[in-house]
């Protein structure tokens, strides 16, 4: 560990755990002053943003239940155990949307929230789509398939039309890639 001088960790212990998250609570002793710290670790994830063409990307209508409603995103999901981000991504993309991207681009890794969460964003852009046309969804996912304008996304991320935090990370990232780096590679 990487501690502050004067800082040290007492104790560290598991209080809940399920398949997505696992809730701990750390005992600090911080210059001579108790501290509990409560984190949580969630599973890493994958996202992609596929382009249809060069100016037009294919995005999901995915209803939440959590805001009781449809939003806009990327396709993601959790890494299932013994799989690579990239694998993760491959199978959500499908998974989500029934198209397959024959040409990959890792843009790297992030984290959304250090504060009290550890989990890693994996980010990818897919390119020269293959449309499947068969979605593999789960029991609580109703997703459509859209293919928008990215002048239509730079708006809903403008007006603060998108809300999840991962699409909003994925899409800025994702476009500053294919309009700024992707032609001159």
């Amino acid at each position: 560990m990487n501690l502050p001088t004067g800082w040290t960790l007492e104790s560290s212990r598991k209080i809940y755990s399920n398949k997505y998250i696992e809730l701990y609570e750390d005992v600090l002793d911080i210059n001579n002053k108790k501290k509990i710290y409560t984190r949580a670790r969630r599973k890493d994830y994958s996202t992609i943003v596929p382009f249809v063409s060069d100016n037009e990307i294919l995005a999901i209508k995915s209803y939440r239940h959590l805001v009781n409603s449809y939003q806009i995103e990327a396709p993601s999901g959790y890494i299932d155990p013994g799989e690579t981000p990239l694998q993760a991504a491959m199978r959500e993309l499908k998974e989500e949307t029934g198209y397959r991207a024959n040409n990959i681009i890792d843009l790297g890794s992030y984290t959304l929230d250090y504060t009290m969460f550890e989990q890693t964003g994996n980010l990818f852009v897919g390119y020269d789509l293959v449309n499947e046309r068969k979605q593999n969804l789960g029991m609580m996912e109703i997703i459509e398939t859209a293919i928008l304008p990215i002048d239509e996304i730079k708006m809903l991320l403008y007006d603060g039309k998108i809300l999840n935090a991962s699409s909003i990370v994925a899409f800025y990232k994702s476009l500053d890639f294919h309009l700024n780096y992707k032609n001159k590679k």
